[in-house]
């Protein structure tokens, strides 16, 4: 489904990403895990057109998307949830769901609520709600329910579990199962590397703008580097 290839992203003089290479295939969940200022959310930002790549290609369903404008790939089925969530704080719950399905035809809308509420029992509770009033936990539920209201193939989440306590980090992930149950393609940038590892069907691992290593999700929980590294083994 997403094809990354051989990509180099720049800060001015600053190389952030080097030589990144990663796919995610149809049904999975897919990881990218590294300590602050690895290079994760650069990744993902660089895949969804807000940062561009000096060399490589990324492709998304066989089509070269290096180029492609950020609001375009929301149409194209790629939807990116974003670090710190960035809901629309002065709109209602329900208006935020209704932001996410710009790119969608109108006929699609009620139902599309009507499924996210159904994922998030919490909004439909809250949907007259003005969002900037929501817990942290609720903000980050609709930062999700909204992206899916594009109807999105694979869905993108930088730092889901960000700023939340333990027990609504486990509601997240819950969340990220049961919408990977349902058909959700999933590509998830955490720090919470025990929570990513356990979730995922791959990871790889990103230290300073490099991958230095890649394999099955439960393969890296139980590899010692990455323990040593991110697990406090």
């Amino acid at each position: 489904m997403l094809k990354v290839n051989n990509i180099n992203v720049y800060y001015g003089a600053i190389h952030a990403i080097k030589d990144v290479s990663f796919e995610v295939n149809d049904g999975e969940i897919v990881t990218l895990i590294g300590a602050n200022g690895a290079g994760k959310s650069t990744t993902l930002q660089t895949v969804s057109g807000l940062l561009r790549s000096r060399t490589g290609s990324i492709e998304f369903m066989g089509k070269d998307i290096s180029t492609v404008p950020p609001d375009k790939l929301v149409a194209h089925g790629l939807a990116q949830v974003p670090e710190g969530r960035r809901v629309f704080l002065h709109m209602t719950v329900e208006e935020n769901l209704e932001m996410g399905a710009f790119t969608q035809p109108a006929s699609t809308i009620p139902p599309n609520l009507e499924r996210v509420y159904e994922q998030f029992p919490r909004l439909k509770e809250r949907r007259k709600q003005v969002a900037g009033t929501l817990s942290g936990g609720e903000q980050q539920m609709l930062a999700m329910g909204r992206a899916l209201m594009s109807n999105p193939k694979l869905l993108m989440l930088d730092e889901p579990s960000m700023g939340l306590a333990p027990i609504l980090v486990e509601q997240i992930f819950d969340i990220i199962q049961q919408l990977h149950k349902a058909g959700t393609t999933i590509l998830l940038v955490e720090q919470n590397a025990q929570m990513a590892l356990s979730v995922a069907d791959r990871g790889y691992v990103l230290e300073t703008g490099h991958i230095t290593l890649t394999g099955p999700g439960r393969a890296l929980l139980a590899d010692e580097a990455v323990k040593k590294a991110y697990l406090g083994g």
